[in-house]
């Protein structure tokens, strides 16, 4: 408990078994600028953060990316200043247990996904770089609009892994307040888009055509809220 409050990991970090070969090229320096702040809204820090993480492990596979080690080794050496003040800051022993689990370490997908302190960061990222190639910080702030809404929209992966449908459903966002304006009117319409999107190939649909399906989407999400 000491080594997570206080000192750290570093002169141990040179044993066997903390520096296993994976040939993963890393900005340590970048990782070090990462904004340590815990203000009241989380999401003003995490959209920022979540740029330094993804640049800093530009690299990185979506495969390696569900290798716990990865994300054990950086939050336990190069990243642990952030890791400890983003989620061990004002716990007690029996709080800090479990926030050393969900936060240090990443041993399901959920848990790399949504949990740990950095690789939860790369994963915004890396949905935003395949949602919007062109303009990550703008994916970035639509998606991290509110927790919820980055619940929502992360969790489904058949939909995040397919540019086209998901750069529509972030299009939609910007252009109609309505669909991101409350959580329920974010929750209503990706029900629709899995309930009207069930058996369509988006891949072979043109941007404009997966345009129109998702604005059928908000149309009936409407019409479902309100009923």
């Amino acid at each position: 408990m000491e080594r997570y409050r206080h000192t750290g990991f570093s002169e141990v970090a040179g044993d066997p078994g903390w520096d296993i070969p994976l040939g993963i090229e890393f900005d340590a320096d970048k990782l070090a600028t990462l904004d340590l702040s815990t203000p009241t809204n989380i999401v003003s820090v995490d959209m920022p953060n979540s740029l330094v993480v993804g640049e800093a492990i530009a690299g990185l596979s979506p495969a390696m990316a569900n290798e716990e080690r990865v994300w054990a080794r950086l939050s336990h050496i190069e990243a642990i200043d952030y890791c400890r003040a983003r989620w061990l800051t004002g716990q007690d022993d029996n709080k800090l247990v479990s926030s050393i689990r969900d936060h240090f370490f990443a041993p399901t997908q959920t848990g790399i996904r949504d949990d740990h302190a950095l690789s939860r960061l790369w994963w915004n990222y890396q949905i935003s770089r395949i949602c919007m190639p062109d303009d990550i910080p703008g994916a970035l702030a639509l998606i991290l609009k509110s927790a919820d809404i980055r619940s929502n929209f992360v969790e489904r992966i058949w939909m995040t892994s397919r540019q086209n449908i998901a750069s529509a459903v972030l299009r939609a966002m910007k252009s109609d307040p309505w669909v991101a304006g409350a959580e329920s009117n974010f929750r209503h319409f990706m029900k629709a888009v899995n309930r009207l999107g069930g058996g369509i190939v988006f891949e072979v649909l043109t941007p404009p055509e997966t345009d129109a399906f998702v604005a059928e989407c908000v149309s009936f999400a409407r019409r479902t809220q309100a009923a």
